[in-house]
């Protein structure tokens, strides 16, 4: 069994060749159906210069255009993240995608669904899979809005429903039991490889597509540059936090001994006031003002 590349690299990888669309068709169709969506292909892909951002503030994984059978056409984002931002930048980048896929001057009524799907690689909460929609409901009866409207084609639909979509991984969380399609999928990405068993659509495909050993010498060399950046950043980021950490126990030190200081104050304060001596005396020799003593009475 051959060591495959991580996903996250993987689907750029894929997405030079249409060929290998319906690897990433796959992966996309096993998530969507945890939402209950129809099974998707790929319609094109989208690589507007606004959605460009520097690498350390946005891991673009990918935007792209995807549609199921019915006809329905959803803008699918995936990204990849090391950081707790992940949810502002999710809510950032997929509103900015919708404003992207309108060209000016066109209706807003062609804002089309967005999922934006984030590859975690640090663990939040307990599980490893997280999917979330905006809802919005009736204050007194907790109904569910539902505006509908027709299409140029007469098809009525509600237009609650172009609300975006967000599907979270926790890639180190997933715990490796496998039940349902989207759980091979999970696996691979944890363990970098894929079970002979596995029948997730079009997943074996993706075990003799990514493997790194059947890459030619210049694409191995893209992937290994490609995961040196990774630890870099990763490095640069546990450097940072550390020195946060050092910074913080050192002013609370600081604040600390300052703190000791006036409740040294305030007891000899205390001390004297119980002797009944004059707030002028107290404050000469405790070093606290009249106004700070009186609080103490």
């Amino acid at each position: 069994m051959h060591r495959l590349i991580s996903f996250d690299y993987a689907i750029k990888y894929l997405l030079k060749s249409k060929a290998d669309y319906d690897i990433v068709e796959g992966f996309i169709s096993a998530l969507l159906k945890e939402g209950n969506y129809k099974p998707v292909k790929i319609k094109a892909l989208l690589d507007s210069e606004s959605n460009k951002e520097d690498k350390r503030g946005k891991r673009a994984v990918a935007d792209l255009v995807v549609g199921d059978e019915a006809g329905a056409k959803y803008i699918v984002e995936i990204e990849r993240s090391e950081k707790y931002s992940f949810v502002h930048k999710a809510c950032f980048n997929s509103s900015r995608l919708i404003v992207d896929s309108i060209d000016a001057g066109r209706d807003y009524t062609n804002i089309i669904k967005v999922f934006h799907i984030n590859l975690l690689y640090f663990e939040i909460g307990e599980g490893n899979l997280y999917h979330g929609k905006t809802l919005i409901r009736d204050i007194e009866t907790d109904k569910r809005l539902e505006v509908h409207m027709k299409d140029k084609k007469g098809k009525i639909y509600d237009v609650t429903n172009i609300l975006p979509e967000y599907f979270i991984i926790s890639v180190p969380a997933f715990k490796g039991k496998v039940k349902k399609d989207i759980d091979e999928w999970l696996y691979m990405m944890k363990h970098e490889e894929i079970k002979p068993e596995f029948k997730s659509p079009h997943i074996q495909k993706a075990a003799e597509r990514l493997a790194y050993i059947k890459m030619s010498p210049e694409e191995q060399a893209k992937y290994d540059k490609y995961k040196f950046q990774l630890v870099d950043e990763r490095e640069a980021m546990d450097t940072a936090t550390q020195k946060g950490i050092e910074i913080g126990i050192k002013k609370g030190k600081e604040e600390g001994k300052e703190e000791g200081k006036i409740e040294g104050k305030m007891e000899i304060a205390r001390k004297m006031l119980e002797d009944k001596l004059p707030l002028e005396t107290i404050s000469k020799y405790s070093g606290l003002t009249i106004d700070e003593i009186k609080k103490l009475v």
